[in-house]
């Protein structure tokens, strides 16, 4: 039973690998395999419909880059390497140590951000002068159509605890009752409409009566805050958020060049599918 068992696998396995690296289509003649339709889809848990359509722009995407002769130096990888490893803080023997850890190296980082750099540029040739500012008529429109995205908390009251020496943070949040003297504490009501975003959204990730992390502050000094009550939400001024608007209106026109650009390409292109995935 077992012989059998063998022989029926040294059969089958050939079989098996022609189907799955079996081609399921091709654009302009290039090959998309069954394969690659089902990595793609496990891998960014994608439905396999969406990932035939990703690999198929991603098939237009190379071709346009070699028409149009877009490629990536090892200078502009390089210097992409070092702005990643600056950004997290990290030397480069820090980086490459941290990639290692994650079962990744150098050469397949530096392919990834390769592909990257490439596609940054192609869709700067895409999209060359058909982006145009929105109005100020345009951004105050979709303010007002839009105002639950920009809903922000009410006033804060936190407790703020400061301090030369994290350790002693470190201990009163073990033991709230702790008090030390080289810890100021002090009562303070926060206007999220006039305070630093980043404490804002802190703030805001803390439950009601819990610290928060320990934030360091540079020169010495660090600090945490106690969440005590936070005020009902409000709509952000429209000016707080015009930065915002202005980002996303231009986001979206990108978005849209894009997607009709490729739609036109892939309407163009001779696909042909041999098998379904």
């Amino acid at each position: 039973m077992i012989k059998y068992f063998l022989v029926l696998t040294m059969i089958l396995s050939p079989i098996f690998a022609r189907t799955i690296g079996a081609v399921a289509m091709t654009v302009n003649g290039e090959p998309i395999t069954l394969y690659d339709i089902n990595a793609l889809s496990q891998k960014v848990h994608i439905p396999k419909e969406d990932a035939v359509n990703a690999l198929i722009q991603e098939k237009i995407e190379l071709e346009e880059m070699q028409k149009q002769g877009i490629y990536a130096t090892p200078d502009e990888v390089n210097k992409r390497i070092e702005m990643i490893a600056q950004q997290n803080k990290m030397t480069p023997q820090q980086f490459q140590d941290a990639l290692a850890k994650e079962g990744k190296t150098i050469d397949s980082l530096k392919k990834d951000i390769a592909k990257q750099i490439k596609k940054e540029k192609l869709y700067q040739k895409i999209l060359g002068g058909k982006l145009r500012k929105p109005t100020e008529e345009e951004m105050r429109a979709f303010y007002q159509k839009n105002k639950k995205m920009f809903t922000i908390p009410g006033k804060i009251k936190i407790q703020e605890y400061l301090s030369n020496d994290p350790r002693a943070l470190q201990a009163i949040q073990m033991q709230p009752m702790l008090m030390l003297p080289n810890v100021k504490i002090t009562p303070r009501t926060v206007d999220p409409t006039k305070t630093n975003p980043q404490l804002v959204q802190l703030l805001m990730q803390t439950p009601l009566k819990h610290f928060t992390p320990i934030v360091n502050l540079g020169k010495n000094q660090a600090a945490m805050f106690f969440v005590e009550r936070k005020g009902r939400a409000v709509t952000a001024p429209y000016e707080q958020v015009k930065k915002n608007i202005f980002m996303k209106l231009m986001k979206d026109q990108e978005q849209a060049n894009l997607i009709a650009y490729f739609e036109k390409k892939k309407s163009e292109a001779d696909i042909k599918v041999l098998r379904k995935p």
